[in-house]
Order: C-alpha cells, then structure tokens, then sequence
C-alpha cells in the first residue's frame, strides 16, 4: 500500500472488493469451523467437540461442500467490506496524515505516528461494520447453525437450496428488517479492532522493513509474512468481542445486549469461551491477512499497468 501514486476511489474499491472474496474462498473452511465451535447450543461444556472432530463430522455428513455452507453470504459481505475497509482506512490516513502534518522522508517511504494507522484503522472498522459486516455475519451465523443443527439432528436444513437474497428475505420476513443487525454493538467493537491492529503492525512492519531491507518491500512473500503476522496478534486481541458477536446472532439466544451476553457467557462458560474457536480463526485470519494484503496491492499494480500500456502502445505509433 504506497503511499505514492495512490490509486482512484473506484480502483480502491474494487482491488479491496476481489481481496476480500481471495480470502474468503480460501479460508472459509475454517470460519464454518469457527462459528460452529462457537455456537452455544452446539459447544456446551458438557459436549463440546473439537476441530478435528467437526472436520470428520462435517465431511462425513456433507462432504466438502458442507464446509462452505454460509460462504456466499460471507464473499458477498467481504467483496464489499473489503472495498470499504480499503477505501476508509486510506482515506482517514490521508486526511489524518494532512492533520499531523506526517513529513514525507525519501522517494517512497513516510514516517507518521502509529496513531495515524490505529484511528484510520478504527475509521475503517466502524465503516464497514454498520454498512456490510454485520448484516452478512448474521446470515452466515444462521447458515452455519442451520447446517450444523441439521448434521447434529438429522433433520432438514430449513435454508437449504435458497441463495443469499432467499435466506435474507426468509429472516426479515420472520423476525424483521433489525434481526439483520443483532449484535452490531460487538461487530463494531471486533471491525474496530481488527483493523486497527491489522492496519496498525502491517503498516508499522511494512516501513520497517522498506527501511532496513528496501530490496524486499513490495515482493509477494513479504506481504505474505507481513500480513500473516499482523493476523496472529489481531486474533487474540478481537476474539471475545467475535465469541459475543456469534452468541448474539444464533437463533434463541435471547440476550439483551452485548454486556448482558457477555455476563451470561462468562457465567456459564467460564472467561475460556471468549476465546473458544481461537484455532480455527487464528488459521484463518494468518492466511487471510496475508492473503487480503497482497491481492490489493497486485491489483492496484495490475490495474496502473493495464492504464499506462495503451499510452506506451500509442507512442510507438
């Protein structure tokens, strides 16, 4: 993500759009198992499963596919979630970085606080959250549930053969248009602080790096590793707020707000099940993050190249 030459607002959108549905194809295999361990009439104490077993479970059952029950409706959040997280988080650094009056050092590289990356970061959670995130992780909560709930039971999948619109219509018309926004609170909370802390060590790893090893910056591997890096602390700092989020969105969870869930969690479940589905989730964000990261930014590339060819085409005319 250079700051030199940015990308238009369109480019912006769209190169964050097609990262978030890379990852979301790649890792949701272990977002299904996430949810599913997180579900609270499906991972009591007294017979609570473990990945492993789910993964066997699951495949037995459903085969492979069973594992991306609920995948459509989180691509179609995180196509756009991603353009607007993208979009927010270097918007706000911009402007933040006109209001700090961040000194540009080099041809490339600039040296700004690390609180212009945490309040762009905040910026960029707190958008995405109210305008896609919640409303998409509420249908993939209930697509889960449902899947699992049928493997559990062997009864029939109430959802099953209806796309993302049938599923949204189907919750709206029996629980109301709100329903799509339960638990916004705690979505809010674990946006907030995935992306500032994302946005936050990716943006602090990648100056680094461009200043002690300038050969490396930019290359695949490094925003691989820089991006997998900053997933792994932004699991363990948003897990409770996702463990919460989960509770809140499952069908009969009957909490008042997200303090209220929060109690009745830790009194039930002991302070361990804000951290239940780590594994899972941890596998999936170090994947993703790295994942997200480069696919913005070799489309940005790809997209400046495509833009200057026709000009290199006309001049050697």
């Amino acid at each position: 993500m250079d700051n030199n030459n940015k990308p238009p607002v369109a480019l912006k959108l769209f190169a964050g759009g097609i990262a978030g549905v890379s990852e979301t194809i790649v890792t949701y295999p272990a977002e299904f198992i996430k949810t599913h361990r997180q579900l609270p009439n499906l991972s009591s104490s007294t017979s609570r499963t473990s990945s492993l077993a789910l993964i066997r479970n699951t495949y037995h059952t459903s085969g492979l596919l069973g594992f991306y029950s609920g995948c459509g409706a989180l691509a179609t959040s995180n196509f756009l979630k991603g353009g607007i997280r993208f979009f927010a988080f270097e918007t706000s650094r911009d402007y933040l970085d006109l209001l700090f009056n961040t000194k540009e050092v080099g041809e490339r590289l600039g040296v700004r606080s690390p609180w212009v990356n945490v309040l762009a970061g905040l910026s960029a959670g707190v958008a995405e959250s109210l305008v896609v995130v919640t409303p998409g992780e509420a249908l993939k909560t209930r697509l889960v549930q449902d899947a699992a709930a049928a493997s559990k039971d062997g009864r029939s999948r109430q959802f099953a053969g209806k796309g993302v619109v049938g599923v949204a219509l189907q919750v709206v018309r029996m629980e109301g248009i709100s329903a799509l926004w339960r638990g916004a609170l705690p979505v809010m909370s674990k946006q907030a602080t995935n992306s500032a802390v994302r946005f936050t060590m990716f943006a602090s790893m990648q100056e680094w790096v461009g200043k002690r090893w300038p050969e490396m910056s930019g290359n695949v591997g490094t925003t691989l590793a820089m991006g997998a890096l900053s997933g792994v602390v932004t699991v363990y700092a948003s897990m409770p707020f996702d463990n919460v989020k989960t509770r809140m969105q499952s069908v009969g969870g009957g909490y008042t707000g997200m303090l209220d869930c929060a109690a009745k969690t830790l009194k039930r479940d002991g302070i361990g099940a804000f951290w239940r589905g780590t594994s899972p989730r941890l596998v999936r964000m170090t994947l993703s993050s790295g994942i997200a990261f480069t696919v913005y930014d070799k489309v940005v590339q790809a997209a400046k190249l495509f833009q200057q060819q026709p000009i290199k085409e006309l001049q050697t005319l």
